[in-house]
């Protein structure tokens, strides 16, 4: 597949101008002492058998001493222009493969949250890791192989055939049953290592949802269970990789006796040359040495291209994600309202139905919108139209998978709509950049996730990004004060400077519930969504909270535009909620039912005219 791709794409050019390219100096230095290092390990031979012809076999002490003299500058440069090329390869191979992780970590920032679900973590993180290391050791190696192999052995075998073309022929015959061999290995190899690399990327997703879900398999005591699906996955891929080391284990050892029996071919037939006047004994030997040279660099050679059908696959697989990302991207960059929506560019589209009417402008507002999940069949939301105006709350209800959370998602932009618009301002968040429409709204997840790190660098993520003045301590403390956070923090030993592991797995649920509304309100932001954050919570701080939460949005509202030329500072309150109690004491509720927005309104409006809302209440009154 990868094979293919690369063959298709012309993934070979896209490689060169995009990752050698930039390095180019460092490859043509490369090359250049690869090229005196193949003249220089040439020269050896000749001067081999110009030492044993001249000197040792005309008894000419002079001639050996001149000559060995030379062989030893050869030798010195040889040394010289190997080292060289080394260091030249590494700096190349390191070079690209940072600009292979820098495009990979832009590229995964450019990705929609269904794309993480579609490849999957263990993917990701085996693209981003292991794919990169293995183009990086095969591009180490394979440069020094570029130009040296060829040269040596095409010069080498010219200078064998011309000693003696008999000589040439067994070489030559050597190399292509060598060759043989190594396209039979690849040919078996490549589908086990697409195997391997399959089973890799499976086997990371488990361990690691063994690993972040270890509480919940211990407590519902299916450790055994999972235990065993490991082993099973770990014997898989034992049996892969046995399978793959078989195939190299039977052709390599073949290779190796073809370059052990060379030496003794050639002086079997040397021994009869040599007696018929064809050759001198220093030929032979220089002979040997050139055998040597051309089915070592071949066997070097042999080695490097056997990795090179597994680097070729993990190429792919970047560029697979690189290619996904840049479709991504251009998407987002084109992204327009549906063509059956009205366009953008004319006044009297750009205000909202409550502007028109002579009334504010709402600081958000849906329009028709329908969205749908990628593959999904039926639509998550269908149709959603609301207003929000600066200074309000609106509750969020709805049964579980009505599309409460997704509704909180699009408003961030998260996620492309079908049709239908969303107005932040009165402006479509899709015809301006969602970094400026982000900057603006404070979010608290339904499942807090904290960044390893301590308490204060977390709180000081939810500060605007294009921001350069740090957070003072004051302003944390504030956040979390108002959040019901700055409690525990204080009976830290270290307060704010208290490290948080992975998730904040140090901490309990509701304890990072808090300090995720904490993160969300340092950056004082015009929209606060909540999805289902109080759930965690105790009934007082709870409470708390909610209070504190709305005393600020009655306080920002209380700050209108002072003038035309200034940005609106009226902030509003988004909270998807579970329990009628808390709801009926926002300005309004939307009721959400299988993804349809069936009444919005007071709860009294709602209790009288809504019935999905009335059910709502039943239940819950039942249930109490």
């Amino acid at each position: 597949m990868a094979l293919e791709y690369m063959e298709r794409k012309g993934c070979s050019m896209k490689f060169s101008s995009t990752y050698i390219r930039p390095v180019k100096w460092a490859f043509l230095s490369a090359c250049l002492l690869s090229l005196i290092h193949v003249v220089s390990a040439l020269a050896v031979p000749t001067l081999t058998a110009s030492i044993i012809n001249q000197g040792v076999l005309q008894g000419d002490i002079d001639a050996i001493s001149r000559l060995s003299i030379a062989m030893m500058a050869a030798s010195l440069v040889t040394l010289m222009g190997s080292l060289g090329a080394v260091y030249f390869s590494s700096h190349i191979a390191s070079r690209v493969s940072l600009r292979m992780r820098q495009q990979l970590v832009q590229s995964l920032q450019d990705f929609s949250l269904s794309d993480f679900s579609k490849y999957g973590t263990g993917t990701l993180l085996m693209r981003a890791t292991r794919d990169v290391e293995k183009i990086q050791s095969v591009l180490a190696e394979g440069i020094n192989m570029i130009l040296p192999m060829p040269l040596m052995i095409l010069v080498g075998l010219g200078l064998t055939f011309y000693k003696s073309f008999e000589m040439g022929l067994i070489i030559l015959s050597l190399m292509i049953m060598m060759v043989g061999l190594m396209i039979v290995i690849q040919k078996r190899a490549l589908p086990i290592v697409m195997a391997v690399q399959q089973q890799l990327d499976k086997l990371t997703d488990l361990v690691r949802d063994h690993i972040i879900g270890m509480s919940v398999i211990r407590a519902f005591n299916r450790s055994r269970d999972e235990k065993a699906a490991e082993i099973r996955m770990f014997s898989d891929l034992s049996a892969k990789e046995t399978k793959l080391a078989r195939t190299y284990a039977i052709g390599l050892p073949s290779i190796l006796i073809i370059f052990n029996m060379s030496p003794v071919v050639i002086l079997w037939l040397g021994g009869y040359q040599i007696d018929s006047g064809q050759l001198q004994i220093g030929d032979i030997m220089a002979i040997i040495e050139y055998a040597t040279l051309i089915l070592m660099n071949l066997i070097m050679a042999v080695f490097v291209l056997l990795d090179v059908p597994e680097a070729v696959i993990c190429y792919g697989r970047i560029q697979e994600l690189l290619i996904h990302a840049e479709k991504r991207l251009a998407s987002q960059e084109t992204m327009s309202l549906p063509s059956d929506s009205e366009p953008l560019n004319k006044d009297e589209h750009e205000k909202s139905t409550a502007e028109a009417s002579g009334k504010e402008t709402p600081l958000l507002e849906f329009r028709h919108v329908t969205f749908r999940y990628d593959d999904a069949e039926e639509a998550a939301l269908k149709d959603i139209s609301f207003t929000l105006e600066a200074g309000e709350t609106l509750a969020v209800m709805g049964d579980i998978g009505s599309g409460k959370s997704t509704l909180a998602k699009l408003i961030l932009g998260l996620y492309p709509i079908e049709s239908g618009d969303i107005l932040f301002d009165g402006k479509s968040i899709f015809k301006q950049p969602i970094e400026s429409i982000r900057a603006q709204i404070g979010y608290v997840p339904q499942k807090a996730y904290l960044f390893t790190g301590s308490i204060a660098m977390n709180l000081a993520y939810g500060k605007a990004q294009d921001s350069d003045a740090s957070l003072s301590e004051g302003e944390l403390t504030e956040a979390a004060v108002l959040a019901g956070a700055h409690e525990f923090i204080s009976r830290f030993d270290d307060g704010y400077d208290h490290p948080l592991s992975q998730g904040g797995t140090n901490l309990s649920g509701g304890q990072r519930q808090r300090l995720a509304m904490a993160r969300a309100l340092v950056r004082k932001p015009r929209l606060l969504i909540f999805d289902d954050s109080f759930s965690a919570l105790d009934g007082i701080t709870e409470q708390q909270v909610r209070k504190a939460v709305a005393k600020e949005i009655r306080d920002g509202a209380e700050i209108t535009r002072p003038s035309e030329n200034k940005s609106p500072t009226g902030r509003a309150f988004i909270s998807i909620e579970q329990k009628v109690s808390a709801a009926r004491k926002a300005d309004k509720i939307l009721v959400i039912n299988q993804g349809q927005a069936v009444g919005v309104g007071t709860h009294d409006e709602l209790l009288a005219r809504c019935p999905i809302y009335q059910q709502i209440v039943t239940s819950q009154e039942v249930a109490l």
